[in-house]
């Protein structure tokens, strides 16, 4: 491990001791609150940090593995896809991709296909071609009336494995759901070796709208984006092949307020960290049929420059808020999806 590295690992640790609301991201997307704290002086190295979440992973795994044998389908998929989550987040404490990293993601991503073989819907590893390019993803069909198509886009810093949950809660309401690795995330970085920057992060999304219109025509392309991913969805959202865009926390330009220990993170996924990688949000007024969900406590952006965002957007569009909700809106996720999911088909978004 060079010394960048870890004194990377060191400041994320660091973080995760001493920043209020650190795991809030880990635990919405299904880390179990208990496992934290119960283990916050281990947690506190790397080599305890591996050890606690590889011990919950492996339990996790046994306790698949038990379901199986019952026929409990439901409940090993379950299981699986959170043992999958416990080592995701040992590849992500390591922020150089080299084959250490890999060898973690590999385990996250075993403990998925196995989740996927319980799952009741159809579910299909992709990898995509833009312009030379190889961007690997997940393809997830339910086995019911398929109402539209959403392609989820993560933020930078997460891999498709990571927002497991809002792959569920889309699939579960009928939509065919399609989750990529971007430049600069997982299998895709990994792999391919490709890091972000604007123009690749461009034309990987009009990619994947165009594979989704190609591979599913007639079906609706709605995009829900988190983060950096909500960006991105923003300025996807001009392709005329997208219906509607729900977006989730979008910085709404350079002047995002990133941890330190993230501004030591992006080196080894951005092309360039000083040019970054958001959209220049030019022409928004060809932008409509979008949902902004905001945070007014979300201390890692100006919300002022959000609305002023927000005003440039053309109708039909709504701004929700959340008064005590942060960055991502971590703990109003289940909520929002929902009242995603209601408006994406058409329906009333009140009152969920």
């Amino acid at each position: 491990m060079d010394l960048n590295s870890d004194k990377t690992i060191q400041k994320t640790i660091l973080s995760s001791v001493l920043q209020e609301g650190f795991w809030s991201r880990w635990i919405a997307h299904g880390l179990q609150k208990d496992v934290i704290n119960n283990n916050l002086s281990n947690l506190a190295s790397l080599d305890g940090w591996i050890n606690v979440f590889q011990k919950e992973a492996k339990n996790l795994t046994l306790q698949a593995v038990k379901y199986t044998d019952n026929q409990n389908r439901a409940k090993a998929e379950q299981c699986y896809r959170l043992s999958g989550q416990y080592y995701n987040l040992i590849q992500w404490i390591l922020p150089e991709p080299n084959n250490r990293k890999m060898s973690w993601y590999n385990e996250c991503l075993e403990a998925f296909k196995k989740a996927d073989k319980q799952s009741k819907d159809d579910i299909i590893k992709y990898t995509l071609k833009v312009d030379d390019k190889e961007y690997i993803g997940r393809i997830r069909k339910p086995l019911r009336e398929q109402s539209a198509i959403v392609i989820i886009v993560n933020p930078i810093d997460s891999n498709k494995e990571e927002l497991y949950t809002y792959e569920t809660d889309f699939a579960e309401a009928g939509f065919i759901v399609l989750n990529f690795d971007g430049p600069g995330q997982g299998e895709t970085l990994l792999i391919h070796k490709h890091k972000a920057n604007k123009e690749n992060w461009s034309s990987f999304l009009s990619g994947v709208i165009k594979f989704a219109n190609k591979a599913f025509p007639g079906l609706p392309i709605n995009l829900f984006g988190t983060s950096s991913g909500g960006a991105w969805a923003i300025e996807a959202g001009k392709n005329p092949f997208v219906s509607k865009i729900v977006s989730v926390s979008p910085p709404p330009g350079a002047g995002i307020n990133l941890p330190d220990y993230f501004k030591s993170r992006m080196s080894n996924v951005l092309e360039d960290v000083d040019k970054g990688f958001l959209p220049d949000f030019k022409e928004l007024q060809l932008v409509n049929n979008i949902i902004v969900f905001h945070g007014l406590q979300d201390v890692m952006m100006d919300s002022q420059e959000l609305f002023n965002l927000y005003d440039q957007l053309s109708p039909e569009k709504r701004l929700i808020t959340y008064e005590d909700e942060g960055h991502c809106c971590n703990f109003k996720l289940p909520e929002l999806r929902q009242r995603s999911i209601n408006w994406l088909k058409g329906e009333n978004i009140n009152g969920v």
